[in-house]
C-alpha cells in the first residue's frame, strides 16, 4: 500500500516537472537574450546595475533549466522501480 502511494507521488512529480521544463528553459532563453541586449546598450549606472542583475538571473535559470528536467527523469525512473516492486509483490 505504501509503495503504491509513493509510486503515485513519483508519477505526479514527474509529470509536474516535465510540464515545468519548457517554462524554465524559455525563461533561461529570455534572461540570456535580455542580458546580451544589456551588454550592447550604452554604459550608464542603471545599465551596469541591470547587467549584474540579469547576469545572476541567467545563471539561476540555466541551473534550473538543467535541474528541472533531470528531476523529472529521476522521478520517472523511481516510478518505474516502484512499479516493478509493486508488481513483484502482487
Amino acid at each position: 500500500m505504501v509503495v503504491a502511494q509513493y509510486r503515485n507521488l513519483m508519477w505526479d512529480l514527474a509529470v509536474i516537472f516535465a510540464w515545468l521544463s519548457p517554462f524554465v528553459i524559455a525563461m533561461g532563453y529570455y534572461s540570456r537574450h535580455k542580458f546580451h541586449a544589456l551588454l550592447k546598450a550604452p554604459l550608464t549606472d542603471e545599465v551596469e546595475h541591470q547587467t549584474h542583475v540579469w547576469e545572476h538571473r541567467v545563471r539561476r535559470w540555466t541551473v534550473l533549466g538543467l535541474l528541472v528536467p533531470g528531476v523529472s527523469i529521476l522521478c520517472f525512473v523511481i516510478w518505474l522501480v516502484l512499479s516493478r516492486m509493486s508488481a513483484g509483490a502482487s
